[in-house]
């Protein structure tokens, strides 16, 4: 007879497995990784494999940058990434996905129309949609540095409050990274302040000390049984930038090279009011409405004094130059979205709808006091004025036919409406009056108009494991130009194709690839067109051309993405390449004093190139469960523009590997430690022996100790050495020691108090190296070094309970 045993209970252990690939999106558990008590979702993000997060918060993922960040799908203060990755907490996440977001129109008939960004969807747990949480952090240190902020979010179900302050003047500046782009219909992109007298964009990346102070407000929720859903937030930032930088340059000449130096001196202040709102309307079982708002206002006012001088290539001076340019801005945005979607009396029979109406209008004036010392002295002292506006209209129509069980053909035809004007006047004034006169030969009034007409087909293909995507659009475009000052007018018309293609395949429920073709031209603007000088600064002035043509660009990526389950192994990879035929570029004429002009043109015959690449293997090692990571990435230019009469062919490339090593053991203590190698290169055609190579090296590690009685050190290093290299011949290196020391107190750790050490070594310089065209420039600039702070952190929730 059998023999049976009766077991009280059977305890089976395992590695919880952290990720998850399904289709086009990847999954990852939160519970899989070692988070300290109130961790946040950012510290969330620097853990999991496949995606990285900088100093400032921008986010990487899968070797391109997010765009968005939503929560439970639904946008969370207008797709503002690091507010809800700083604000909500890593315990409330069932988890995180990453995926391409498509636009409401494409992601209703399934047809890609090129408008996908990479996205992150942070999902809550069940039990955390229902309550109020937040958090308040106030902190002061020495030298005068501070920090306070505060996020409270009231969540029931859809209902979701939430509202934020927060002033300082540790860097922490603002919650958005949209800058240029700070309104766009989606479909023609419009540059927010390109137009304006100082084109600084009221951004901080970390030249000079900022004080910033921001508020803001968001509401969601739906109605009707879920038949209405509405978003709604509104943000203030206040920001001030003040400091100085040097900058050097070295322009390469056909004959010869030139360099120069200047120093800056600043204080910019940006004022932004910004109004997002989102409206969904389910009219019945088969047709959406949506609605979209965003409006803004930006006050801006900018203070530089520059001084420069110019050597040629053994170091004699020709050319000195001081200027002060003071610039006031006053700019109004707005755009709105609707978009009717109906589902007709076949499946995957579609009909969509949309219209944007989009309208930007500025006012900005300036005041350019400058001396130029050429062996001959000028001066200028000139008021200058700029008012610019632009309107769009944008419709279009999308049919889907299904054409089989697996594929479907779609149709659309698009009509927009693009309006511009640019009008700069400069007056001169003579010294020690009020008498101002209008210098004609720097004023224009300018306008530009375009009326596309386009349509095209697409075909579409899916199963299971295939996916395919192909199909072009037709465009033709009237292109009016207006040159009210000189009256004169000309019109010009293009014929344009739109292709675009698509594969993916599903190796398995966890390995994809993916392929995307998309052809497009670009257009000049109207500030390339319009053909005036622009001498704000006046040893580089800038000159329009009425003469361009568009550009045409190829653009063609590859992505691999695959999780081995079985052995914990992610790896993921990606390559992009993209061909700019006819680009409009720049003709440079440097004459011997040291003035260039810069034109702009379209290169006939010549093409630049732009392709990068990335990759990321993560496993764990079979020693002591060390997780090992290597990352890799390159980024390639090859740029051409014409230096006196000559072809300029500048080829730029960057390399990077890094590898990484990591630890943990819950409740004891989180490590790692990073080493990456840097490679540049850069070949000019002008100059072929300046070659300007340079290796660099990085290496970061980190440790967080947990102590008794809820303590916790945490300690990072983060050193960066570049190599000199032909034009620059000093190295630079820095060591970025930040370290704090925290005490939790109560059972959920909710009080907290942290001293923390910033730059410990006091070694941190603001440092910048980059090439453009036949410029090779070094920027050095004031930033925040070191200070001490002492903070008090209050974590706060209180959930209901979920039946």
């Amino acid at each position: 007879m059998d023999e049976a045993i009766l077991l009280n209970s059977v305890t089976i252990k395992g590695k919880r497995v952290g990720i998850k690939i399904r289709g086009d999106t990847t999954e990852y558990d939160p519970a899989a990784y070692n988070l300290r008590p109130n961790a946040t979702v950012e510290d969330l993000l620097k853990q999991v494999q496949g995606m990285q997060v900088d100093r400032n918060g921008n986010i990487t993922a899968q070797g391109k940058q997010v765009r968005r960040v939503l929560v439970d799908g639904e946008e969370f203060f207008g797709n503002d990434p690091t507010l809800v990755t700083k604000s909500l907490r890593a315990d409330m996440v069932e988890k995180v996905q990453v995926f391409d977001k498509k636009s409401d129109q494409s992601a209703f008939t399934g047809i890609n129309d090129g408008r996908d960004a990479k996205t992150v969807n942070v999902k809550l747990k069940r039990e955390n949609k229902s309550g109020n949480f937040g958090r308040v952090e106030l902190a002061v240190g020495n030298l005068g540095f501070y920090q306070g902020q505060g996020f409270y979010n009231r969540f029931h179900n859809d209902n979701k409050i939430a509202a934020y302050v927060f002033s300082n003047n540790t860097g922490n500046v603002g919650l958005s990274k949209r800058d240029r782009q700070q309104y766009s219909d989606g479909g023609v992109e419009a540059t927010y302040n390109a137009l304006d007298v100082d084109i600084w964009n009221g951004s901080y990346g970390g030249r000079g000390i900022p004080k910033s102070t921001g508020l803001g407000g968001q509401f969601s929720n739906k109605f009707n049984e879920g038949k209405v859903v509405m978003n709604m937030n509104y943000s203030y930032n206040n920001l001030n930038v003040l400091g100085s930088d040097f900058v050097e340059r070295q322009e390469n000449l056909p004959s010869a090279y030139l360099l120069s130096n200047s120093v800056r001196k600043f204080d910019n202040n940006d004022q932004k009011h910004n109004f997002n709102g989102d409206l969904k309307i389910l009219l019945d079982t088969s047709s959406t409405l949506v609605v979209k708002i965003n409006a803004g206002q930006i006050r801006r006012n900018t203070f530089n004094n520059f001084r420069a001088e110019i050597k040629d290539s053994i170091g004699n001076i020709i050319n000195s130059n001081s200027r002060l340019f003071e610039t006031f801005a006053n700019k109004y945005a707005g755009t709105a979205d609707l978009l009717y979607l109906k589902k007709l009396n076949k499946e995957r029979r579609t009909i969509s709808i949309g219209l944007n109406l989009f309208h930007t209008t500025s006012a900005s004036s300036g005041t350019l006091i400058s001396n130029t010392n050429t062996g001959v002295t000028s001066e200028l002292n000139q008021l200058k004025y700029n008012d610019d506006h632009s309107s769009i209209i944008n419709l279009k129509s999308t049919y889907t036919e299904p054409l089989t069980k697996s594929s479907t053909l779609s149709a659309n035809l698009i009509w927009i409406f693009n309006s511009s004007r640019l009008n700069r006047e400069t007056f001169d004034q003579a010294r020690n009056s009020q008498i101002s006169v209008l210098n004609e030969a720097l004023s224009n009034d300018y306008r530009l108009e375009q009326v596309f007409q386009r349509g095209g087909l697409n075909y579409y293909f899916s199963t299971k494991k295939v996916r395919f995507q192909a199909g072009s659009d037709f465009a033709y475009v009237n292109f009016d130009q207006n040159d009210r000052s000189k009256n004169s007018f000309l019109r010009k018309e293009f014929y344009n194709l739109y292709p675009s293609a698509e594969f993916a395949y599903n190796f398995s429920a966890m390995e994809t690839f993916s392929m995307k073709y998309n052809g497009y031209p670009t257009l000049p603007s109207i500030e390339q067109l319009q053909p005036v000088i622009n001498n704000t600064d006046p040893l580089n002035l800038i000159l329009g051309s009425i003469d361009l043509r568009q550009s045409f660009s190829n653009s063609i990526s590859l992505n691999y993405i695959a999780f081995k389950t079985a052995k914990d192994i992610f790896m993921s990879g990606n390559f992009s390449f993209s061909q700019i035929k006819n680009p409009i570029s720049v003709i440079v004429n440097t004459d011997s004093e040291g003035l260039s002009i810069y034109k702009y043109a379209n290169l006939n015959n010549v093409s630049n190139l732009r392709y990068s690449g990335s990759f990321s293997y993560a496993a764990p090692l079979k020693l002591s469960n060390i997780s090992f990571t290597i990352d890799g990435s390159m980024d390639g230019n090859r740029l051409n523009n014409i230096v006196n009469s000559k072809l300029s062919n500048n080829l730029l490339n960057m390399y990077k590997l890094t590898f990484g090593l990591g630890k943990a053991k819950k409740g004891l203590y989180n490590c790692g430690v990073s080493f990456g190698v840097i490679y540049n290169t850069n070949k000019n055609s002008l100059q072929p022996l300046l070659q300007n190579e340079s290796w660099g090296y990085q290496t970061r590690p980190n440790l967080d100790f947990y102590l008794p009685f809820k303590m916790t050190i945490h300690t990072e290093v983060d050193y960066l050495f570049q190599g000199k290299t032909t034009s620059f011949t000093n190295d630079f290196s820095r060591v970025l020691w930040n370290s704090y020391i925290q005490k939790d107190f109560f059972k959920n750790s909710d009080l907290s108090i942290k001293l923390t050490l910033n730059d410990a070594l006091n070694q941190n310089r603001g440092f910048e190296r980059y090439i453009t065209q036949n410029l090779v420039i070094q920027n050095t600039y004031d930033t925040i070094k070191r200070y001490f702070m002492f903070s008090c952190v209050w974590n706060f929730k209180k959930f209901n309970s979920v039946k």
